[in-house]
């Protein structure tokens, strides 16, 4: 067999092979796993309103030829999602999660940053200078897990109230009935407004913040997350509008404070 033939075999087989994975790429079904909690506007899975996170991935789906469902499972069995439920990807998620998370030493593919966040403590205005020390009970959401107030926690000098409302969150926060909020700003704000308050809150100066972000992950389809991060580039303007869209205060995180726990 010529050289020449040999080549061009080779060239034929290359782009078909090309053709095959990219094909096996732009078409498919998947089921997301998801937190099975309301935190809007990034995400509620139970009810039927849009949020931040369904508009994108609905858009990825649409533009790439694939059929997405979304299955929303136990917070509290967070850890064990991805070996342990019959599920596609996870979200949200974040490789520093895994982390400490991943037992069974799985080969997890990370997407991109999705959006950018800021994990801090929110409180009212005069109270945003308030040494740590004045910290006594602190709120989130139920299965939620306070980073930034562990050692507090072990030594019992602060305690946390669980719901899972941020609407009841802030509404107690507001009321005084407890010291600070660790839940996101714009989650924040949408239980302000959900109460009709006119009232800011703001970060703790004197404690610490984490830059974080979310991600999507799987173990099955590392080339679907691959076509997901070439989509986040190409279609950044559209994200843009969606985190305008639905108040998310990405500009907050760039401001934090790096602390690791």
């Amino acid at each position: 067999m010529s050289k020449a033939k040999v080549t061009y075999l080779s060239w034929i087989f290359v782009h078909i092979y090309c053709l095959c994975v990219t094909n096996h790429a732009q078409a498919g079904s998947f089921v997301i796993g998801v937190e099975d909690i309301s935190y809007y506007p990034y995400f509620d899975f139970n009810s039927n309103q849009t949020t931040f996170s369904k508009a994108i991935f609905d858009q990825f789906a649409k533009e790439n030829g694939h059929q997405i469902s979304y299955l929303p499972l136990p917070i509290r069995q967070f850890p064990k999602w991805l070996y342990e439920e019959n599920i596609d990807f996870k979200f949200p998620d974040n490789v520093r999660w895994q982390e400490r998370n991943n037992g069974r030493q799985l080969r997890i593919h990370f997407s991109d940053e999705i959006v950018a966040m800021t994990a801090g403590t929110l409180v009212m205005p005069k109270n945003k200078d308030k040494d740590p020390s004045f910290f006594k009970t602190i709120g989130t959401i139920t299965g939620f897990h306070p980073t930034l107030w562990v050692k507090q926690l072990e030594q019992g000098k602060v305690t946390i109230y669980e719901d899972s409302s941020a609407k009841i969150l802030v509404k107690h926060l507001v009321n005084g009935l407890i010291d600070g909020l660790d839940i996101d700003l714009a989650v924040a704000n949408v239980g302000l407004q959900n109460l009709h308050i006119q009232q800011d809150l703001v970060f703790n100066e004197n404690l610490p913040k984490q830059n974080y972000s979310y991600q999507i992950s799987t173990v099955k389809y590392p080339e679907i997350i691959k076509q997901f991060n070439q989509w986040l580039v190409k279609r950044r303007d559209y994200i843009d509008s969606q985190k305008i869209k639905y108040g998310i205060l990405e500009h907050e995180s760039r401001k934090a404070t790096i602390v690791n726990q």
